[in-house]
């Protein structure tokens, strides 16, 4: 699925040279801002999550946009265009083993004194479950900014994965409708069991509260506590997963923040559509490898300079 021509289509506004990014902008300029909002939202909800998080924090610049914030929409039109070769590709996948796997992540208070939340969650082979590589076919995704103030990277976690445990439920239902056909209301929990999700964080603190034994009240938050309730629920009507990924293999990343990086990582995935969830044990092993190679190169150079030159 490609919009392509749509994206090529999008016209930037005209910024008026020397003028300061705080300058608010006249009526005229805010109405071309809400067209190029209007259309970046469009595209960005159809076809290409990469713009999520650009289009998202463009809508929040109202009720006071400003030059700044103009400016910030026609780069984000030129990323729509440089990039409008991105295509979201549906590969097959076995009905039987089908699934899904929802990416969920928030950025403590990046816009201003509020959070950005982000989920995404696709269609997968069940193999995905036991770290081989599966096809990953993007259904459902969202940005918004969270509801409630946090006061931690925990709360805003907690909060966001809450929401999607929601989606991810309403989408399994909605698949088990389409492959078994209809059901009685009151058999939705025993169906929800058959596709069992995976539930992907790089929160470890949440992780480590989601897998832990102990009672979610140990933690100080009583809200979080709430939201913790909530997603360990959820995990269990769908008898699903949590798994702990780096925060540079987050593809919900490139939803919530503003860097070349996460959206690079997620764009990277649109245009395979594949992906794959090592172990824990072997991602953790793997990182203190690289730290400790790191921490060598280091000492390394730093013996190299004190050395007196022949």
């Amino acid at each position: 699925m490609s919009q392509s021509s749509f994206a090529e289509g999008l016209k930037p506004a005209y910024v008026p040279k020397g003028v300061k990014a705080e300058k608010p902008l006249d009526p005229a300029q805010i109405r071309v801002l809400r067209g190029i909002n209007g259309s970046l939202n469009w595209i960005a909800n159809q076809s290409r999550p990469d713009l999520a998080v650009q289009t998202s924090l463009s809508q929040q610049c109202f009720p006071n946009p400003t030059i700044g914030h103009l400016k910030e929409a026609n780069n984000a039109i030129r990323r729509a265009k440089q990039h409008k070769d991105v295509t979201v590709k549906f590969n097959y996948i076995q009905p039987s083993k089908l699934t899904l796997c929802c990416h969920s992540d928030a950025a403590l208070a990046n816009v201003g004194s509020h959070t950005q939340a982000g989920y995404i969650l696709a269609f997968v082979d069940h193999d995905i479950h036991e770290g081989l590589p599966s096809p990953w076919n993007p259904a459902v995704w969202r940005r918004y900014r969270l509801p409630r103030a946090v006061s931690s990277t925990l709360s805003g976690e907690a909060q966001a994965m809450s929401t999607a445990s929601g989606t991810v439920e309403w989408l399994t239902l909605l698949l088990l409708e389409v492959l078994h056909g209809p059901y009685e209301l009151r058999d939705a929990g025993d169906m929800l069991k058959q596709r069992p999700p995976i539930y992907a964080t790089d929160c470890k603190s949440l992780y480590d509260h989601l897998i832990s034994p102990s009672a979610p009240t140990s933690i100080d938050d009583r809200r979080t506590s709430i939201d913790v309730v909530i997603i360990r629920e959820s995990l269990f009507t769908t008898c699903g997963t949590v798994r702990w990924l780096p925060t540079n293999r987050m593809l919900a990343d490139g939803l919530t923040k503003n860097k070349m990086d996460p959206v690079d990582l997620l764009r990277s995935c649109l245009r395979h559509g594949q992906y794959q969830i090592s172990p824990e044990e072997l991602v953790l092993q793997q990182q203190a490898e690289e730290r400790e190679r790191q921490k060598q190169r280091i000492a390394s150079a730093s013996t190299a300079q004190r050395s007196p030159e022949k």
